[in-house]
């Protein structure tokens, strides 16, 4: 497995309580291209994940491991390693300013298999690769790009399955019907983002006939408060935590059914 050289390393750590560290690194993903991201492992990890954040990508990572941007999986990283899985969360490459019609592209592909490789390197544990809203295709894509170097499962969440603007980045642009590794999609019931409508769960579920399993959660509770379609029931706000669980346990299960 080819090595990936961390180029660069941040003087700042921030503990969280009995749950390992979050570290901010640097790596080299192509020529000329860095990728900063947020590192944090869990005590006795069974899977690790790059977490996807919607919206143009920009997260902004400062040294100590905070972000500019903290939304539902941008500022989930000790959610998900209390639950024991350990996650990268990255910033947009050193090349870009954003990640607008750059997610399903072979360059993106390429520094998130670079994150894969360096997640393999941590722990021989299954990666999943795990978006929100527009962070949804960077997962998918990852998966149709890389194929069997890619992650192991996805996880896909408020995706966008519209784009009558802009700044949306629909999960069907990635070929899905290629996606072979297991797929969870959670929802909230109430998602008032107009281009991330609930109702349209059943095609998504479709549209990934090849993998090995889809399920859906629906999930349901929380708060609308704030822009629909960058907080509120989008995000999953007033529920992370329940949330964070919910797709923790599905990975635990499906990882010690295929065991069997």
């Amino acid at each position: 497995m080819k090595k990936i050289a961390i180029v660069a390393l941040s003087l700042s750590l921030m503990p969280m309580a009995s749950h390992g560290q979050v570290e901010v690194k640097e790596i080299a993903t192509r020529p000329g291209v860095t990728l900063r991201f947020v590192y944090a492992k869990a005590d006795n990890p069974v899977a690790s994940a790059v977490l996807f954040q919607g919206g143009p990508g920009a997260i902004g990572i400062f040294p100590n491991g905070s972000m500019r941007v903290e939304g539902f999986l941008s500022g989930g990283a000790h959610r998900f390693t209390q639950n024991g899985i350990s996650v990268v969360i990255p910033d947009v490459p050193s090349d870009r300013r954003t990640l607008d019609e750059f997610r399903d592209t072979p360059e993106h592909a390429q520094d998130n298999a670079a994150l894969i490789v360096f997640l393999r390197e941590q722990s021989k544990i299954p990666v999943w690769a795990v978006g929100i809203s527009n962070g949804s295709l960077s997962a998918a894509a990852a998966a149709t790009h890389l194929k069997e170097k890619g992650p192991d499962g996805l996880v896909l969440t408020s995706s966008v399955t519209s784009a009558p603007v802009v700044a949306a980045h629909s999960v069907l642009l990635a070929p899905l019907h290629e996606v072979k590794v297991p797929v969870l999609l959670v929802h909230h019931k109430q998602d008032g983002c107009r281009v991330t409508p609930y109702d349209a769960m059943p095609a998504l579920m479709a549209a990934l006939k090849s993998a090995k399993k889809v399920e859906l959660i629906s999930e349901e509770g929380g708060s609308a408060t704030g822009n629909p379609c960058h907080t509120g029931y989008h995000q999953f706000l007033g529920v992370e935590a329940a949330v964070t669980k919910d797709i923790a346990e599905w990975i635990k299960r499906y990882q010690a059914e295929a065991a069997r």
